[in-house]
């Protein structure tokens, strides 16, 4: 019965769903000289894990029916499927005596900086993974494993400590890129130069911060709960040490990320206190011209009252000597203010 549901496994498979996508699965097997080979056979993954040779298998853009199928004739814990690999991002990690299950964040494409996650399902001689994109970093490694690369140990510890050892190596990039951007924001602030703009930057290398941090707490949680995990789905073994490491590594993500908050922290101050000047220069230019305007408005509004006696009314030369008062007076606070250092 188990055979019959598992009749659609096949290595390098391909399923067509519509035009658009299709499930590609593609299985390796460990050899004893610490290289992987890709399997050709068409036989289901059920019958072929029961020679007991340790495997990789690889599943790109799996529906939900699909993994169904796929899976259950391999885990004996139903509920993992259901309530947490058919699940968006329910929780991170589950596990029981016989299957480790957990998500591992990544970001792949610098351009959206969006988290993609890449699910991860160990088995005494089985490791899986899911992932809806092409991942580069999987890719590339089960290219070098297959030709050049050889792992420390023929275990699926020793294989599964590469693949989130290449994930991880991809945060140093991450984080060179980042801190790339903020420098050079922080060098475009400093000389006045498109605030609009760089106030929008600003917003976008806080928000890539925080994806970073989210990001490198969930590699952290995933990295512990695979050291302390006990059952017969994983055997961390002599590769205790390297994931030691691999967790130290994601540690020193926080350090570079707490530096690149301060920096955006001073760099936001700063630009806050650029607009704050640009303000009060503008507030100072229309006090200027209020207190300018205000005598000559005092002067038009005296001229203006309808009253029959007003000294000069009937004056011939009132209107020209009114227009040279307000012109000198209008000069004379002009020369205040600029001995006053008003418009510097």
């Amino acid at each position: 019965m188990l055979g019959n549901r598992s009749d659609k496994l096949q290595t390098q498979e391909r399923i067509s769903r519509n035009k658009d996508k299709t499930l590609e699965i593609t299985s390796y097997v460990i050899e004893e000289n610490l290289h992987m080979t890709e399997e050709t056979t068409t036989r289901p993954l059920s019958e072929r894990i029961s020679d007991g040779r340790l495997r990789w298998v690889d599943m790109l853009n799996p529906d939900a029916d699909e993994l169904r199928n796929l899976l259950r004739p391999l885990i004996l814990d139903d509920s993992i499927i259901e309530e947490y690999i058919l699940q968006e991002r329910n929780l991170p990690v589950a596990h029981s005596e016989n299957e480790l299950y957990f998500e591992f964040p990544l970001i792949s494409h610098n351009s959206d900086f969006e988290i993609e996650y890449v699910s991860f399902l160990c088995m005494p001689t089985l490791l899986i993974t899911i992932h809806k994109k092409e991942v580069d970093v999987v890719s590339k490694l089960a290219g070098d494993l297959c030709e050049s690369l050889h792992l420390q140990k023929a275990t699926i510890a020793s294989l599964l400590f590469n693949l989130l050892s290449d994930i991880v190596e991809k945060n140093y990039f991450l984080f060179m890129d980042q801190r790339k951007r903020i420098t050079n924001l922080g060098n475009s602030v400093a000389l006045e130069r498109e605030p609009a703009a760089g106030f929008d930057h600003l917003l976008e290398l806080k928000r890539n911060v925080e994806r970073l941090n989210v990001m490198v707490e969930d590699q952290l949680y995933c990295v512990n709960t695979i050291q302390n995990f006990v059952g017969q789905a994983f055997n961390i073994g002599k590769q205790r040490r390297n994931f030691r490491h691999l967790e130290a590594e994601i540690r020193n993500g926080f350090r570079f990320l707490s530096r690149y908050e301060r920096r955006l922290e001073d760099i936001h101050q700063h630009y806050d206190l650029i607009m704050q000047d640009k303000t009060n220069n503008r507030l100072k230019v229309l006090t200027i011209v209020a207190a300018i305007f205000l005598p000559l408005n005092l002067i038009a509004g005296i001229y203006g009252m309808n009253f029959e006696s007003m000294p000069l009314l009937h004056w011939t030369y009132a209107y020209p000597a009114t227009i040279l008062l307000m012109l000198l007076l209008s000069g004379g606070m002009i020369y205040y203010f600029y001995r006053r250092g008003w418009f510097n």
